[in-house]
């Protein structure tokens, strides 16, 4: 049994050990030291950089960081609870959010003071691309495509689309990267202008065209074509958005056959045919429309020109060349960037040339899918 004065000792033992620590830390309280910053760098690279871009991952690096309080970027700061910080270095991603002033500075704020570094984050741009359908009706839905719609202030109701011809109509719902509207009855061919709210009153125009009339590549109505002429439809179903076009219910053979569903002497703009080097500025653009049940698109859709001078491309109107596609039970316009084919450097064109159209595979397929309004047209 222990005794009352061990019992003692070592409760007095651990009071002396506890006032001399006590003594310790209130004698050598730790200095809380003016922030510097000596280099930003990325997570997985140690090298410093002077640019970032919007939502990356960077390192800063100097002394005292421990205490940080605020982190901002020219005027945008940093979530608090986002910063990762210890005495040499914090980590942080950089905000996704245009700044009202641009001043090319990182300022860190700690307990002991503020840190600032030239450090410049791009920005960047706004895009406006293309229409989901550009032969939407009046009164349907159209879609516009693009990109950082939100970081222009684009994506809300105060947005408004001005149609060529002077018919306005506010933006029904937005993200990122759709800006969608209901056509209104007066809406003209031609380029959209999107105009957003204050402050940064962005005023646009697509470079799309809104009902596209430009550069047929033939007359649908008054088809001439050497092969065609059987799959011409003018609905029910699909009911037509620009007049008769093609319903292509066939049986592809397989083995490569060549088998057009069109061909055509098909015109051309004049500025290709006088400068060919402006292919890279054009792309083949239709109206796509499959049910929503298969057989839809089993294939990439072929295309060629085929005027003495053969060139082919098969373009993947799914986007990731995954097959059967379909577009859902509705009209979608699809482009085919000239500057995608790979092989017209140095090609010439001529008004007419001869294009043709079909499914092209070593199996056999079966499709149902209705297409129209062949155009080309410059898209930059």
């Amino acid at each position: 049994m222990l005794s009352h004065k061990f019992l003692f000792r070592c409760f007095a033992a651990l009071l002396i050990t506890g006032a001399a620590l006590a003594a310790c830390k209130k004698s050598s309280p730790r200095a809380i030291g003016t922030p510097t910053i000596t280099r930003i760098a990325q997570p997985l690279d140690s090298s410093g950089i002077d640019t970032g871009s919007f939502t990356q991952w960077v390192i800063i690096y100097g002394t005292n960081l421990s205490t940080t309080q605020s982190v901002t970027f020219n005027d945008q700061q940093v979530p608090y609870n986002t910063i990762y910080a210890s005495d040499s270095s914090i980590t942080v991603q950089i905000p996704r959010a245009i700044p009202q002033k641009v001043s090319n500075t990182l300022t860190v704020t700690t307990k002991g003071g503020t840190a600032t570094y030239t450090f410049t984050v791009m920005i960047p741009d706004l895009q406006v691309g293309d229409m989901l359908n550009e032969w939407a009706a009046a009164g349907d839905t159209l879609t516009l495509l693009g990109q950082n719609f939100d970081l222009y202030d684009l994506d809300t109701t105060a947005t408004t689309l001005l149609f060529t011809g002077g018919a306005t109509a506010n933006v029904v719902l937005g993200t990122a990267t759709t800006l969608k509207v209901i056509v209104p009855a007066n809406a003209q061919p031609g380029p959209v202008t999107v105009k957003g709210p204050a402050p940064l009153n962005i005023n646009q125009p697509t470079v799309a065209w809104f009902h596209d009339n430009r550069n047929f590549l033939f007359d649908m109505s008054n088809f001439n074509g050497w092969n065609g002429s059987s799959y011409l439809s003018s609905g029910p179903t699909p009911a037509p958005i620009n007049g008769p076009y093609f319903k292509v219910s066939k049986n592809w053979q397989g083995g490569y056959a060549w088998d057009p569903f069109c061909s055509n002497n098909c015109a051309m703009p004049a500025e290709l045919v006088s400068d060919p080097s402006q292919y890279v500025n054009y792309a083949v653009k239709f109206e796509l429309y499959t049910p929503a049940t298969l057989p839809a698109m089993p294939l990439t859709l072929y295309m060629c020109f085929n005027s003495g001078n053969f060139k082919e491309y098969f373009f993947d109107v799914s986007g990731n060349n995954t097959y059967p596609f379909t577009t859902g039970g509705k009209w979608q316009t699809f482009t085919a960037p000239l500057s995608k084919w790979g092989n017209l450097q140095g090609f010439a064109f001529s008004d007419p040339m001869i294009m043709e159209f079909m499914l092209k595979d070593n199996n056999p397929s079966v499709s149902n899918f209705s297409i129209c309004n062949f155009r080309m047209v410059r898209i930059k």
